[in-house]
């Protein structure tokens, strides 16, 4: 016979595994289960075949996560920004040489993508050579994109610096394949 599950027990878990953002926990006293029956298990499975629940936000769009990584994250002068139909968002930064760059990330349905909206470097230097595409955005490895803003933004930042270098001295710094 299974137990019925404690209500305000598996609230109390969902609620601080999100607040933790940990939507897949690794501790099992922080898991949740379902079995084939249909049955909510908190902690341990017991053994039991079952399917882990993932705890992120419910309702919370990919636009209102990334509002929230904006807020605390970002740049305080990022904008929110439409620009051809798609959102994201702009924010200026000033390299490690002190050269400004307008920048626009966005989620293209997959993966971050930025593009470099100031200066205007589309077509003015081989694409591999600075690791910038042809319409103007970041190549940021062998997926093109990256699968989070924060991680988008942060190395957009390291990119802007490798770029202000590979102005000075026509070599991009940051990557073992332009060495």
């Amino acid at each position: 016979m299974t137990r019925q599950v404690d209500l305000n027990e598996l609230r109390r878990t969902m609620l601080d595994n999100q607040r933790r953002g940990e939507i897949l926990p690794t501790s099992t006293a922080r898991k949740i289960s379902v079995d084939r029956d249909g049955k909510i298990i908190l902690g341990d499975t017991e053994g039991r075949i079952t399917s882990e629940v993932q705890q992120g936000i419910w309702a919370a769009t990919l636009l209102e996560r990334d509002r929230q990584i904006v807020a605390h994250k970002l740049p305080s002068n990022t904008q929110e920004l439409s620009i051809g139909g798609v959102t994201g968002w702009g924010y200026r930064i000033v390299s490690e040489l002190g050269d400004p760059y307008m920048l626009f990330a966005y989620n293209d349905g997959s993966l971050y993508q930025v593009l470099v909206v100031a200066p205007d470097l589309v077509g003015l230097c081989n694409p591999h050579d600075v690791h910038l595409f042809n319409d103007g955005r970041i190549c940021f490895g062998d997926t093109g994109g990256l699968p989070t803003l924060e991680q988008a933004y942060a190395k957009s930042v390291v990119w802007a610096t490798g770029f202000s270098v590979f102005a000075r001295t026509g070599q991009f710094p940051f990557s073992t394949n332009n060495l």
